[in-house]
C-alpha cells in the first residue's frame, strides 16, 4: 500500500462521517421542515448537496473517477457506495432545481407530466454515471443490451406506450391547461383537472371524474373553449308566427337581449332572420356568456325572456318545422284596456286573487308610458305604489362612489317598487327606460286591502325584494370592495310586513 493511499486511508473515516451527516441532515430537514415550499427545500438541498461533496473531496474521494483496486474491501465497498449515494444526490438536488424554477414561473401543476419526465430522465443518466464511474463498466454495451429489453417491452406495452408519447406531444403542443373547459368528440366536456403519464383528468358537467387515455385525446377533434379568451358564445333558434312583420320580430327578440342579466354585452348579440314563410318567421339568436358553464343558465333565462317580450308583443311561436297540421294564423296583439286583467291572470304573485278580486283590481291599475331615458323612480325616493312592467326593458342602476353601476335588468312581467310599498323604505336603485316602456301602477291604498286579505302576496313581494336587493348588491361588489350583504334583510321585511298590515 503507498504511503499516499495510507494517508488517505486514515483521514477517510471522519470525512465520510462528516459527509453522511450533511446528507442526512439536508435529508430530512426538507422532509420535514419544507415540504410545502419548493424554493426552501432546493436551497436546504444545495446547502446539504454542498458540505457533502466537500468532505467527499476533503477525503480524497472523486465521483466522477472509478475507485482504485487497492486496499481492503470495505474500504473499496463504503467509497463506491457513497460515490453511489453522491451520484443520486446530485439527481435528487438538479431535479429539486427544476421544480423550484416552475414555482417561479407559477406553473408548478400545468407542468407536472413534464416534470416527472424531465426527473426520470436526470436518475436515467445519474444511474449509467454510477455504471461508468463507479463500477468502471462500459456503458455501451449496456445501452445495447437495454434496447433489446426495450424493443420487447415496447411490444407488450404498445397501448400504455402510446398514452404516454400522446401525453408527451399534447404537454409540448398544450392545446389546454388545467382549469380548462374542453368539449370533445362524442359529446364529452368538462373542466381539465390535470394530465398525468397515462391520461388527462376532466371534471364532467355532472361533478363526475371523466378520466380520458390521452392517445385518444391526441386523435381527436377538441376544441378549447377556454382559450383564447373565457367567453363562450351560444346559438339559439327562435320560430315565430309571421303576425308581424320580421323586423318587429325582430325587435322583440332584441328587447330579450337586452334584459337579460346573464349574458354579455360585448360582444354585442345578435339576432338575424334565417328564414321565412307562410307559417314561420325563424331567427338565430348569438350571444355570448362569461364562460362555457354560464351557458345552461343563460340559455334558460333568455327562453324565459324571448317568451315574455313576445307576449307583450302579441306574438306567438310558431309550430315546429315540418309539422303537418299547421296552427291557425291569427293576430294576437292584446288591446291596451285587456293587458291590467291579463296582467293579473298570468303573474304569479297575483294567483292567490280570486276571480272577483281581479275584476275589482283591474281598472285600478294605470298604464304609463315612457321614453327611453326616462326614470321612472330615484334612488332614495319612498314608492307609493307597486309598478308591473308590460312592454320594453328597464335598468335598475345604483350609484358606486363618483359613478353608477348596473345592478340588473327588468322584463315585462317584472315589478318594482317593493320596498316603499311594504316596509316604507327608499329603493336602493334608480329605475330607468331602456327602451320605450309600459307600466301598470297600483296604489299603495289599492292593495292595502288586498294584503291584509291575502297575506301570501305581501310576503311574496317581500321575498322577490329581498332576492333582487342580494343580486344588486352582488353586482356591486364585482366593482368594489362593500360591506357584506345584510344577511338578515328578509327577516326584517317579513317583520316590517307584519307591522304594517298586522299579518300573524
Amino acid at each position: 500500500m503507498t504511503t499516499e493511499f495510507a494517508g488517505f486511508i486514515s483521514q477517510l473515516p471522519i470525512a465520510l462521517a462528516l459527509a453522511g451527516v450533511f446528507l442526512v441532515a439536508g435529508f430530512l430537514v426538507t422532509r420535514l421542515a419544507f415540504r410545502e415550499s419548493p424554493v426552501a427545500r432546493f436551497l436546504c438541498q444545495l446547502a446539504s448537496f454542498g458540505g457533502f461533496t466537500f468532505m467527499l473531496l476533503a477525503a480524497g474521494v472523486l465521483p466522477s473517477e472509478p475507485t482504485p483496486r487497492v486496499g481492503d474491501d470495505l474500504t473499496l465497498f463504503m467509497i463506491s457506495g457513497f460515490k453511489i449515494v453522491w451520484w443520486v444526490a446530485a439527481a435528487w438536488l438538479v431535479s429539486g432545481f427544476f421544480r423550484a424554477a416552475l414555482v417561479f414561473r407559477r406553473q408548478p401543476r400545468e407542468t407536472r407530466f413534464l416534470q416527472d419526465l424531465f426527473v426520470g430522465v436526470i436518475y436515467a443518466a445519474a444511474g449509467l454515471a454510477i455504471v461508468a464511474n463507479v463500477f468502471d463498466m462500459p456503458v455501451g454495451g449496456l445501452l445495447a443490451a437495454s434496447g433489446v429489453v426495450a424493443i420487447v417491452l415496447g411490444l407488450a406495452l404498445q397501448s400504455t406506450l402510446g398514452d404516454v408519447f400522446s401525453g408527451v406531444v399534447l404537454n409540448l403542443a398544450r392545446p389546454y391547461h388545467p382549469g380548462d373547459w374542453i368539449i370533445l368528440d362524442g359529446g364529452t366536456q368538462g373542466r381539465v383537472i390535470e394530465t398525468d403519464w397515462r391520461a388527462t383528468h376532466i371534471l364532467t358537467p355532472d361533478n363526475d371524474l371523466a378520466i380520458i387515455p390521452n392517445s385518444m385525446i391526441a386523435r381527436a377533434k377538441l376544441i378549447n373553449a377556454s382559450q383564447p379568451m373565457r367567453a363562450h358564445g351560444l346559438t339559439i333558434v327562435v320560430r315565430l308566427e309571421p303576425t308581424v312583420a320580421p323586423s318587429g320580430g325582430r325587435v322583440a327578440l332584441q328587447a330579450a337581449l337586452l334584459s337579460c342579466n346573464r349574458i354579455l354585452r360585448t360582444p354585442v348579440p345578435t339576432v338575424v332572420v334565417r328564414g321565412l314563410d307562410a307559417v314561420a318567421m325563424e331567427y338565430e339568436i348569438q350571444f355570448f356568456v362569461s364562460n362555457v358553464e354560464e351557458g345552461p343558465d343563460a340559455q334558460t333565462e333568455l327562453f324565459d325572456l324571448v317568451f315574455r317580450h313576445c307576449a307583450s308583443a302579441g306574438i306567438r311561436l310558431a309550430p315546429p318545422s315540418g309539422s303537418p297540421v299547421p296552427l291557425a294564423l291569427r293576430v294576437a296583439r292584446p288591446e291596451a284596456a285587456d293587458m291590467p286583467r291579463r296582467l293579473l291572470d298570468h303573474l304569479s304573485i297575483f294567483a292567490p286573487l280570486s276571480e272577483e278580486e281581479r275584476v275589482q283590481l283591474a281598472p285600478k291599475m294605470k298604464r304609463r308610458i315612457h321614453k327611453a331615458g326616462d326614470i321612472l323612480v330615484k334612488q332614495g325616493s319612498v314608492a307609493q305604489a307597486l309598478f308591473i312592467l308590460s312592454a320594453g326593458v328597464l335598468v335598475a342602476i345604483q350609484s358606486a362612489g363618483t359613478g353608477e353601476e348596473e345592478a340588473m335588468r327588468l322584463a315585462p312581467g317584472d315589478s318594482f317598487g317593493e320596498a316603499g310599498l311594504l316596509a316604507g323604505a327608499a329603493t336602493m336603485f334608480t329605475i330607468r327606460a331602456l327602451t320605450k316602456v309600459t307600466v301598470y301602477e297600483i296604489a299603495k291604498a289599492d292593495l292595502a286591502p288586498i294584503f291584509e286579505q291575502r297575506p301570501a302576496i305581501a310576503a311574496e313581494l317581500g321575498e322577490i325584494l329581498a332576492r333582487r336587493v342580494a343580486v344588486g348588491k352582488a353586482r356591486l361588489e364585482e366593482f368594489a370592495d362593500r360591506d357584506k350583504p345584510d344577511e338578515t334583510l328578509a327577516t326584517r321585511l317579513g317583520q316590517r310586513v307584519k307591522e304594517l298590515f298586522g299579518l300573524a
